[in-house]
């Protein structure tokens, strides 16, 4: 039986000269999710070129070769009877797998035969009906082609999260899992396990909510807690913000007493450009800074939060 095929372009048209988007397929393995998948393209505002591909099974995926990324998105039931070579994948393919009424002792069979050994190529869902299976669909679509501006430029969608033991686990549209402690949680959410498995994901993922504590996160607040300065990277380029995190910093320090030649593992000069918002301030910057200031990363990094704010 032959595919059926949708193709979406951009949102924007392109201006004359500039470069054209990769483009992503995005293939189906059953007639079900194939029209799933199109619905969701539908109703997405892409940023680059999408095609859907719709087959009757994984064994009947016949695709020619692409640089650009591919998605397959697929029940575990459609792996059955699959080859050992599989037609169409290469680096840049992922696949998304939802249990539906199988047991994960039907896994093992099957997942030999894709021969993937990258954790972020691979998803194994287990949402418990259709319309969740939907909802998880889109979010994937949306996230890997969000053409977001403005404050959510650069702000991973969240696709799935689920909790291992005492640790949050969140899932990108690249297949890059986040492990958020409950421990850091806490002080937002509460300790309890239970109360913390009980959140809700945006129908666009982009953040979770915890009702018992009305709490919003998304994906970079929630990477913050795991490494602020990390996730303050996202932002720190910024001009405005360069310059009123050196004001912070200029008064912080001021503020404990030291001189700009006091600083052990900066240059006057080097302090001086990030202190006046020429130069962004670093993650090795930091850490040398609140070593001058006998803090903690994290405890400086708050510290120069309340400066920022006190002086909006």
């Amino acid at each position: 039986m032959k595919s059926k095929t949708k193709t979406t372009n951009a949102a924007n048209p392109r201006r004359p000269g500039a470069t054209r988007p990769r483009g992503l397929r995005i293939v189906a393995t059953n007639p079900q999710y194939g029209r799933i998948c199109e619905r969701a393209v539908g109703q997405t505002a892409a940023s680059r070129p999408v095609r859907v591909f719709s087959f009757p099974s994984m064994a009947e995926v016949r695709l020619r070769p692409s640089g650009g990324a591919t998605l397959f998105v697929s029940r575990l039931s459609d792996l059955a009877g699959l080859p050992t070579s599989t037609s169409g994948r290469n680096a840049n393919s992922r696949q998304l797998i939802f249990l539906e009424r199988l047991p994960v002792a039907a896994l093992a069979a099957r997942l030999v035969k894709l021969n993937i050994r990258n954790a972020e190529r691979l998803h194994i869902a287990a949402e418990p009906d259709e319309p969740a299976i939907q909802m998880m669909i889109r979010r994937l679509i949306r996230g890997l082609t969000a053409n977001d501006k403005g404050a959510n430029a650069g702000d991973a969608r969240i696709v799935d999260a689920w909790m291992e033991g005492d640790q949050l686990v969140l899932l990108s549209p690249q297949f890059v899992r986040l492990e958020v402690s409950l421990n850091k949680l806490g002080k937002l959410i509460g300790d309890d396990s239970h109360q913390a498995g009980s959140f809700q994901i945006d129908d666009d993922g982009r953040f979770i909510y915890w009702p018992h504590a009305d709490v919003h996160l998304g994906w970079t607040q929630l990477r913050q807690l795991v490494d602020p300065a990390t996730a303050i990277e996202a932002v720190r380029r910024t001009q405005i913000f360069n310059v009123r995190y050196g004001e912070a910093i200029r008064a912080v320090r001021e503020r404990h007493g030291l001189k700009q030649s006091e600083v052990a593992g900066l240059t006057k000069r080097h302090l001086r450009r990030i202190e006046h918002g020429e130069q962004a301030a670093s993650k090795n910057s930091l850490a040398t800074l609140a070593v001058a200031h006998e803090m903690d990363l994290a405890a400086y990094l708050d510290t120069l939060a309340a400066e920022m704010k006190q002086n909006r």
